[in-house]
């Protein structure tokens, strides 16, 4: 198991909960692109306005601007949607989020053997990052985390693993700047019962989560302790297939890890 420097990084300056973005048309602009990229037939200028809690006038203002730009484009019913210079910044992100043939091929070896959408989470900056995923082959599957994703970590089995590993400190912090929000009826919000489910994670070496993220999801995560640290590897499942499978996900994953690094 990795210790909690592996896993923990340092919390800098500017992650503190007084930091404030320095400019504030730039936050703006991107709570805007946000609020279009969460829809999939994009926006009406007034509802843009209504999302961001802008007036009208400064949407306009920083619409037209991201239009000019490329960042945004309108279709022709007058809605925003994203512009083709965001396809640049998502292939860049990709790029750079991937983190070589290692872990890929660790992956796809993983899903080969279970069946199951697999993941690979990094702690950055006191979050839990989804940085690849690559889906299994049986017919129902779990739901696939996008990219980049870091919201929610503690219902998450892969945050749940960091968190365990983190300093006090990093945790107390993590816990005062994030909100504990109920995903589902069965998301763990008290701080008291997370700590208690963080003990076990580090005795057992590995976390599950039963229907804390996605209700009939469950989830099972180990760590990478070496060569590509920190990361964890997260098997996903329909609950009903993990329950009577998930001491052999652990055995493939274990095994898989090992015979892929020297650990």
């Amino acid at each position: 198991m990795t210790t909690s420097s592996d896993l923990a990084e340092p919390l800098r300056e500017s992650e503190t909960p007084e930091a404030r973005p320095r400019v504030q048309s730039v936050a703006r602009a991107t709570a805007i692109l946000t609020a279009i990229g969460n829809e999939t037939i994009g926006l009406l200028p007034r509802d843009v306005s209504r999302a961001v809690g802008l007036s009208r006038p400064a949407t306009y203002h920083l619409l037209h601007t991201l239009a000019q730009v490329g960042l945004v484009s309108r279709t022709q019913d007058g809605r925003y949607v994203l512009g083709l210079r965001i396809g640049t910044l998502a292939e860049g992100f990709r790029r750079q989020m991937a983190e070589g043939s290692q872990l890929s091929a660790l992956l796809r070896e993983i899903a080969r053997q279970s069946g199951e959408t697999i993941s690979a989470t990094k702690w950055m900056n006191g979050e839990a990052v989804v940085v690849d995923v690559v889906q299994g082959g049986r017919p129902i599957q779990a739901i696939q985390v996008p990219h980049g994703y870091a919201e929610d970590g503690y219902s998450r089995a892969g945050g749940k693993l960091f968190l365990a590993n983190a300093t006090d400190q990093q945790r107390n912090i993590y816990f005062a700047t994030h909100e504990l929000r109920k995903r589902t009826p069965h998301t763990e919000t008290s701080v008291e019962q997370l700590e208690k489910q963080f003990s076990q994670i580090r005795k057992d070496g590995f976390a599950i989560e039963r229907n804390e993220f996605v209700d009939g999801i469950s989830c099972l995560a180990v760590p990478v302790p070496q060569g590509i640290s920190p990361y964890a590897v997260t098997i996903s499942a329909p609950s009903d297939r993990f329950e009577g499978e998930w001491p052999k996900y652990l055995d493939i994953l274990h095994q898989t890890i090992r015979s892929h690094f020297t650990l």
